[in-house]
């Protein structure tokens, strides 16, 4: 476990779970606590340990968050902390941003290494909703004496129950064609 001589002595309180945290310099590491236990700080001064310690580029540090606020946060802190202490050099490589929004980069940049080359885009949520429900007879199937799937009596219910594909959409969404 090795902290940068910089980080010591700006934050000489830190505590044996903090110190732990920001000294791993191999391999991930996973922060589970509570709000308010200094998550964020942690990882923001883990990062800049690992550049200060030559251990890693900015281009090779990903800084994953489940909520886009949370990783605005964590981006924030981690400019904040080398302001801090002088660290001048470039951090527009570092990676911060949900596990989603990191992933939908990831495949957007390298998609031209797949054997779909670019012939393809990634659709969120909604975008994937509208995409099944213009195209429903050829997914799905044709309704059948005046209910989908057997059972449901609009393409959008029919949707709703096909595995939580609108589960976060309100219920009294709907699309109307004229």
């Amino acid at each position: 476990m090795t902290i940068a001589p910089e980080l010591l002595k700006e934050y000489p309180k830190l505590d044996d779970s903090k110190k732990n945290i920001i000294g791993t310099t191999e391999g991930a590491v996973l922060v589970e606590a509570g709000p308010g236990s200094g998550k964020t700080f942690s990882l923001a001064l883990r990062t800049l340990n690992l550049l200060l310690l030559e251990k890693a580029e900015p281009n090779e540090i990903i800084l994953c968050t489940f909520t886009q606020k949370a990783a605005f946060e964590l981006r924030d802190r981690v400019s904040a902390v080398a302001a801090k202490i002088g660290y001048t050099s470039d951090l527009s490589g570092l990676r911060t941003g949900t596990i989603h929004s990191i992933c939908s980069t990831l495949l957007s940049e390298h998609r031209h290494r797949t054997p779909l080359g670019n012939n393809y885009e990634t659709l969120d949520e909604l975008t994937e909703l509208l995409f099944i429900f213009e195209q429903f007879e050829q997914i799905i199937g044709p309704g059948e004496k005046g209910l989908f799937l057997g059972k449901w009596k609009t393409k959008w219910t029919a949707l709703r129950a096909c595995g939580g594909i609108s589960t976060r959409l309100p219920k009294n969404w709907s699309i109307h064609r004229n």
